[in-house]
């Protein structure tokens, strides 16, 4: 932990987040939801109210506050994969633009990544995910996509996440550079947290090299009401599975820029 930006380590205090519960993702055509495989882009109409979906510290914002928004599938098949992820698509303001097109991009980045592996005479193997939102309250828009990947006759699926949050005021995304005055440090000083985090949940962390602070560690993240939850991947921290972890505020706030928590902290 870098001696400048002291970070307090309290263990009763350290809030965990599991990872959400979606089902994966593709992305070469987008189409409603409801509509199956239409080949064209399009989306399903907006409702006259937009439900805020929720994860584990996060809460629904109001809906005088929120983007209203709608669900829109991406779907496609190139040899034995089939990809299906379902993802929010906002509207309401110019932003919604923006949001969208990030949102898609990183559904389109994790189909691409498993159809360049793709060999002829492989085993079925499909690709499906959910984008949720979890917050939505006029200063950020931010969605987590969970990805699962499987290929029949495997032990176990690949899971993926990864996290858009944007602001809604400038039309821009919150990075790690706009998140934190000095992001090496900042993640340096957060990686004791987690490893706390990690190990009062009973998930010790046995590969440390996936806290370095590294862009690629911990670029999916996103902001509740109890502090910051950073999501890692399949086994990055070490065994099977994703982890999600929230560093409270009171260890997360001295480390943000001023923008940072105007967008972020809760009011």
């Amino acid at each position: 932990m870098s001696a400048s930006r002291p970070v307090v380590r309290r263990a009763a205090a350290l809030l965990a987040v599991t990872a959400v519960g979606l089902t994966a993702c593709g992305a070469d055509r987008t189409t409603p939801a409801a509509a199956g495989d239409a080949t064209v882009p399009s989306a399903s109409s907006s409702p006259p109210a937009t439900p805020v979906a929720t994860f584990p510290g996060s809460t629904a914002s109001p809906a005088s506050a929120a983007l209203p928004w709608t669900e829109t599938r991406l779907t496609g098949t190139a040899g034995s994969l089939t990809w299906d992820v379902v993802l929010p698509r906002f509207a309401g303001a110019p932003v919604a633009d923006e949001v969208n097109r990030r949102v898609v991009a990183s559904a389109e980045d994790v189909v691409e990544r498993a159809r360049t592996t793709v060999q002829d005479g492989d085993p079925p193997r499909t690709i499906t995910g959910r984008g949720v939102v979890t917050t939505n309250d006029g200063r950020t828009a931010q969605v987590l996509l969970e990805v699962v990947d499987g290929t029949e006759g495997t032990a176990h699926p690949t899971t993926t996440l990864a996290s858009t949050v944007v602001d809604v005021r400038r039309g821009r995304p919150v990075t790690l550079d706009v998140l934190f005055t000095d992001p090496p440090a900042a993640l340096a000083d957060l990686a004791p947290v987690v490893e706390d985090l990690a190990a009062a949940r009973g998930e010790p962390v046995t590969a440390p090299e996936g806290l370095t602070p590294e862009v690629g560690n911990w670029a999916t993240w996103q902001s509740g009401p109890d502090g910051l939850a950073f999501s890692f991947q399949d086994f990055q921290l070490g065994g099977h599975g994703t982890r999600s972890y929230v560093v409270p505020w009171a260890e997360a706030e001295a480390l943000l820029t001023d923008e940072a928590r105007e967008l972020l902290v809760p009011r």
